[in-house]
């Protein structure tokens, strides 16, 4: 299975899961299957367009083309940075985590699912209300973590 799930709050009815580029660790078929099993509304991608396009091709032709099954939302982060716009991340975090309270199964992802994902996720989960340790905590046993300093420091700031 790539998708990973987090522990949510208790009074958050949505599913919040983490992975890969789709179509970069599995075929994009297969992901699209799985995608599609889980009920995924809402996919953020937390690469820029040209990452998408060449670490998974087909992924980037189904977003092109408009075959994505889920809505997407992009919030690119450089790899092992931060987001050029941290008041703008913090504002579309807060739209993630709204989707989640309203019973959206959302996923978020980057190139390979640890340290933008696990930074990303961490700063969900603060959103949703946990303190910083237990979001990170339940991101780390998802399989992600921010990598280093700077990300560190955003879930902090977040």
């Amino acid at each position: 299975m790539t998708l990973r799930p987090v522990a949510l709050p208790p009074d958050v009815p949505g599913t919040l899961w983490l992975s890969s580029m789709p179509g970069r660790c599995v075929p994009w078929h297969a992901f699209d299957s799985e995608a599609r099993r889980a009920g995924l509304a809402l996919v953020v991608c937390l690469t820029p367009r040209q990452e998408v396009a060449e670490l998974s091709p087909a992924y980037h032709a189904a977003l092109d083309q408009g075959r994505l099954p889920f809505r997407w939302q992009n919030l690119p982060m450089p790899n092992f940075g931060l987001p050029d716009d941290p008041p703008g991340f913090r504002r579309e975090i807060a739209r993630i985590a709204q989707s989640l309270r309203q019973g959206d199964a959302v996923m978020l992802h980057c190139a390979a699912g640890l340290g933008r994902t696990g930074t990303a996720a961490a700063c969900v989960l603060k959103a949703l209300g946990l303190d910083q340790a237990e979001a990170l905590d339940r991101v780390r046993a998802a399989g992600s973590n921010p990598q280093n300093a700077k990300q560190s420091g955003l879930v902090g700031w977040f």
